[in-house]
């Protein structure tokens, strides 16, 4: 009976063992999401840390699993009070980072075309994957439409960025630098005030800051574009789509037209957590060239020439009245 009895007892304390292992390791799993919180969000200043850290570890304690305490960790997130911090669980990020083809989507088209009076137009959507791949085709099929209108000659060039809802900024960015006249364009300010300026070279490197952040692999870099621009907006034109657009403030060859954008004007970073999720947290607001700051969420980007008549033809009478005129 002895060896029975303690034959039982140890089958319980190796349940209570892996129990409280597991216990520690959901604990662990909800602590250090909220460290990087504390550590990067843009609001963190604004946050009673004590507090949340308390209130989460105690509803921590009645989740079982990591998978339990995905929950907690969107309900902790709304604490931030931004419009971008997200949570992404580890089948959603695989999802991301397999790309459009191998998941079965639409990969984004880039709509190009001479219109009358020999206007240059293309169209930057967004682009929500992180294969890379994925992106060195969407910059390079943007830098060869270019090349195909620029050989005809245009008088002025439209960028459509209405719709343009965003997704990974990187290679809207890299798309978009032959349009640009300078760098120092476009970063972002976190709640130290410290700027994190983008830049971008013709041999695809792509800094955030000093740090190198991505490299592309370029086959032909277009000439740069020099000729008026109008950049088309919307209120649908959000978060990437907005970089895109303050990324054009204060340059003297572009007008911007349409409405008011969305207003999600905040800069995110990924964060792998130990499950393979994503916590996606707002660590800036935009700058533009002239260190403005878009901070405020829902004001958005506002256009130089705000538009009544929201129609393709409004759109299109508009920025061809303001190409042929300059």
């Amino acid at each position: 009976m002895k060896r029975f009895y303690f034959l039982i007892t140890g089958v319980l304390i190796l349940i209570h063992i892996n129990a409280n292992a597991q216990t520690d390791s959901v604990k662990n799993y909800v602590v250090s999401a909220l460290d990087l919180m504390k550590a990067k969000s843009v609001n963190k200043h604004r946050i009673n840390w004590d507090s949340l850290y308390a209130d989460s570890r105690k509803k921590a304690e009645n989740i079982h699993t990591i998978r339990e305490t995905y929950p907690l960790i969107k309900n902790i997130l709304g604490a931030l009070k931004d419009a971008h911090s997200n949570f992404f669980p580890p089948e959603m990020v695989q999802a991301y980072t397999l790309g459009y083809r191998a998941t079965g989507q639409e990969f984004p088209v880039i709509e190009s075309k001479m219109i009358e009076d020999q206007i240059a137009y293309i169209r930057l959507p967004g682009i929500a994957c992180y294969h890379f791949a994925e992106w060195d085709e969407f910059v390079n099929t943007f830098y060869r439409k270019l090349e195909e209108l620029n050989a005809q000659k245009p008088k002025g060039w439209i960028l459509d960025l209405r719709d343009n809802e965003g997704g990974m900024f990187y290679p809207m960015f890299a798309a978009l630098s032959p349009m640009l006249d300078q760098q120092n364009v476009i970063g972002t300010i976190d709640a130290e005030g410290q700027y994190a300026i983008f830049k971008y070279n013709t041999k695809g490197d792509l800094y955030e800051g000093k740090p190198i952040a991505h490299h592309f692999n370029i086959k032909k870099v277009p000439q740069q574009i020099r000729k008026p621009i109008v950049v088309m907006v919307n209120k649908k034109t959000s978060s990437s789509g907005e970089f895109c657009t303050v990324a054009f403030a204060g340059q003297k060859n572009v007008t911007v037209i349409g409405q008011n954008t969305m207003g999600l004007t905040s800069g995110n970073q990924e964060y792998k957590l130990s499950d393979g999720a994503f916590l996606v947290l707002t660590t800036g607001n935009i700058v533009d060239r002239n260190k403005k700051e878009y901070s405020k969420i829902g004001e958005g980007f506002s256009p130089q020439v705000q538009l009544k008549d929201l129609s393709d033809a409004g759109y299109m009478k508009t920025a061809s009245g303001i190409l042929l005129k300059k």
